[in-house]
């Protein structure tokens, strides 16, 4: 299940998008969200991989690391002050015995997620049910947003016992850019890009 949450502050000359952008916004992130999701189980897949398998793992982690600002390495961004400085790679944290792990850098996160010696792995993530559509605007065309999920993740061993089944609430920090092309007639239209930022534990969710 898919929560999406935004969160606005006052900043100078801050643009204010319609409902039509918002929308348009909304369905960008959970687009995102959902193609990083939907690597995971094919990176994790099963233990005693082949190289074929490898392979395949190798690519999806690839795919996934494009989804997230800066590929997964140290990226630059602007302070309030306009200062250009160098951020740390994204993270991903995850829980183990319903206690939150400290992040991991993602690379690292989806190379021992591929290393998994279970048999069978699934990892899922429900509908989006929630959306607050306010954003924090940064710079005239880009805003930062935080996007929350329910995250399942069940692992089995080769004799079919089930070793993990869990439900994590997971925060992703979601950075959302605007780029405006010129069209013939005087037109213009609009593109939105939406990378993922770190995913944080937010609490353990008990069914």
């Amino acid at each position: 299940m898919v929560f999406i949450g935004m969160f606005s502050v006052n900043v100078p000359a801050q643009t204010v998008l319609s409902d039509e952008q918002l929308a348009t916004i909304e369905q960008r992130v959970l687009e995102r969200v959902r193609d990083f999701m939907d690597c995971l189980p094919e990176i994790a897949a099963k233990g005693n991989k082949t190289a074929a398998e490898r392979e395949n793992a190798t690519r999806y982690i690839q795919k996934a690391l494009k989804l997230c600002i800066g590929n997964g390495n140290e990226y630059k961004y602007q302070d309030a002050y306009g200062n250009t400085r160098i951020h740390a790679p994204v993270t991903m944290q995850t829980t183990s015995r319903g206690r939150a792990n400290p992040p991991k850098p993602m690379k690292r996160y989806l190379n021992s997620l591929m290393a998994l010696p279970y048999q069978h792995v699934e990892i899922d993530v429900c509908e989006a049910i929630r959306l607050d559509k306010k954003l924090h605007q940064v710079a005239p065309d880009s805003w930062e947003g935080s996007a929350t999920i329910l995250q399942v993740f069940r692992a089995e061993t080769g004799d079919g016992l089930k070793v993990i089944d869990d439900v994590d609430k997971k925060q992703i920090t979601v950075y959302v850019n605007r780029e405006v092309i010129d069209l013939p007639g005087g037109d213009k239209e609009e593109f939105w890009i939406v990378m993922l930022g770190d995913m944080r534990v937010a609490n353990k969710y008990n069914r």
